[in-house]
Parts: C-alpha cells; structure tokens; sequence
C-alpha cells in the first residue's frame, strides 16, 4: 500500500452486530456464572441454556454476515483457475442456489416456528418461562436476511455481467 492510498473501513452489517453483541453477551453470563459458582456456591438455573441460545443466535447471524460480506466458503483455487467469465459464471450460480437455498429453510423455518408457538413448546431445560419459538425464530429471519443479500450480490453480478461483455 502507497502513502497516498486512502483505506476506507468496511461498514459492519446489523448482522455482524446482532452475532457481536449476542457472544458479548454470553461472555458475560458465563463469566458472572462461574464467579457466582467459585465464590457464592449457588448459580442460575438458566444461565447455561440462555449461553446456549445467545450461541446459537450469534452463529446464525455471523452466517447471514457471511453471506452479507461475501465471506462465506469457497474453494478460491479453483475458482483461481477459470477466467473472469467463468468465474462470473460461477459466482452467478452460487449466488443463486445460496438464495435458493435461503428462501427454502426461511420457508421451512416459518412453519417450524409457527407449530411451536402453537403447540406451546417450551424449553425442557430449566425454569425458564420462554416458548421456543422466540429461540426459533432466528431460523426464519437468518435466512430471510442471507436471501436478500445473497439476491442483492446476483442482481450486482448479473448487471456487471451485462455491462462489460468484453471479457471472455
């Protein structure tokens, strides 16, 4: 990088927000559990499941920045090996199967979350007075999120794609 060469930073997603404050969040749960089990002999009935769940959520929403960022895996040796165009080709094809497939389980995750709130589904776990389908709900909304980006970056691709044909 050159003297003149200005870095602009990247701007974080609400996704890579949601993930962050949610493992901040467990960091301090299980940080105030094992100082209320090593110093008062006595802990939360919950505190392992609600870590549990805030581990989940951020996974779930790091994935959707992943997709957001264009982070996620791929196998860039191969992709290394084509030219542009194929490259583009493929970039269009995974594009549109991880928009595919995102649309799918927020489909699939919609109706999983509807029959626990109307079977009443609660955790087995401990006491807590939650019903599942509040945890669940991150399935939907993830891959809601990881759709649009993902259908975001295709319409980038394929508008790059018809706006420079010159390259073979």
């Amino acid at each position: 990088m050159n003297d003149d060469e200005i870095v602009i930073p990247r701007r974080h997603t609400f996704e890579e927000w949601v993930a962050a404050f949610g493992m901040f969040l467990m960091l301090v749960l299980v940080c105030v559990e094992i100082t209320k089990r090593e110093f008062f002999n006595s802990s939360f009935l919950w505190s392992e499941e609600v870590a549990r769940y805030l581990m989940i959520w951020s996974i779930y929403f790091g994935a959707s920045a992943a997709v957001a960022s264009g982070s996620h895996l791929r196998i860039d040796m191969l992709i290394d090996m084509v030219s542009s165009r194929v490259r583009r080709l493929l970039d269009i094809f995974a594009q549109f199967w991880v928009c595919a497939f995102s649309l799918a389980i927020t489909y699939a995750g919609y109706h999983y979350v509807e029959d626990s709130f109307t079977q009443g589904f609660v955790s087995a776990d401990s006491n807590l007075p939650l019903q599942m389908g509040w945890i669940q709900l991150v399935i939907p909304v993830t891959f809601a999120l990881s759709a649009f980006h993902a259908l975001r970056q295709l319409s980038k691709l394929v508008a790059t794609d018809r706006a420079s044909p010159k390259e073979i």
